[in-house]
């Protein structure tokens, strides 16, 4: 079993207990449906000159612990600092996150935000609006073509853009059948934690080519040169949270990054 494997399956009885309890089930869904501040993530990156989706992130399974922050004191750093929208990791066994973390950020900052995690099941759509999210992550190698689209379907009833994450032609191929608004194309391999940027020269440009609206290159992205080169290939935007979270001064290194 690999570690994507290992993160979905150690996820499962969690989710089906909430599943399971009519009560959580039927809050979500009413706070989900009051929520009426869903904020455009179209609108506040295309007005940047680097957009950049900044991550808060305290642990990682090729990382191990990173940093432990307060994620509200971060989201301030980035928002301030100029990011275009925040990544929040919810994943609680392998990342240390939570919904509470998105909870908090919401209430923080005025920039969009993306629930980070392995979503697959739509009740996990549901708590995404709920606390706060304006973008949810739908990894394509986690989903089968059904539930990606019925998640893709679910997330835009809702109001949410989905960042919709391929790794390869194949799963490129099979997003574009349904959706091309904002793909993102993950640079790390998510069964052998490698990370290799040529994934992303190689998949944008048939992205682009295909007519996707907004192409986020994610993952080992950690100087300008990197930003510059993936900029000529074709993407609209970049989702980096290890090499800022890695910083004395996060603040300082997105705006570095900012600047390329």
């Amino acid at each position: 079993m690999n570690i994507l494997q290992k993160i979905v399956k150690d996820k499962l009885p969690h989710l089906e207990r909430k599943k399971l309890n009519p009560s959580y089930v039927r809050r979500i869904k009413e706070l989900a449906q009051n929520r009426k501040d869903v904020k455009d993530p179209f609108k506040s990156c295309c007005n940047k000159k680097v957009p950049i989706i900044a991550e808060i992130k305290q642990a990682s399974p090729s990382e191990g612990e990173i940093k432990k922050v307060d994620p509200v004191e971060i989201a301030k750093i980035y928002e301030h600092s100029g990011a275009c929208a925040i990544s929040v990791l919810t994943e609680e066994n392998y990342f240390r996150g939570s919904l509470e973390f998105l909870k908090k950020v919401r209430d923080a900052v005025n920039i969009p935000l993306l629930r980070k995690d392995f979503i697959v099941d739509p009740l996990e759509v549901w708590e995404a609006k709920a606390f706060g999210a304006d973008m949810v992550l739908l990894i394509v190698k986690i989903l089968d073509e059904v539930l990606l689209r019925d998640l893709i379907d679910l997330s835009k009833e809702l109001d949410l853009t989905p960042l919709v994450e391929v790794f390869d032609e194949g799963e490129l191929e099979k997003v574009l059948k349904y959706y091309r608004d904002l793909v993102g194309v993950n640079n790390r391999n998510l069964e052998t934690l490698e990370v290799d940027l040529k994934v992303s020269e190689r998949l944008i440009p048939k992205m682009k080519e295909a007519g996707v609206r907004c192409a986020v290159a994610e993952s080992g992205i950690s100087k300008r040169e990197d930003i510059e080169k993936l900029l000529k290939v074709g993407a609209d935007a970049f989702l980096i949270g290890t090499s800022l979270m890695k910083s004395p001064d996060p603040g300082r290194k997105l705006k570095e990054l900012i600047d390329a």
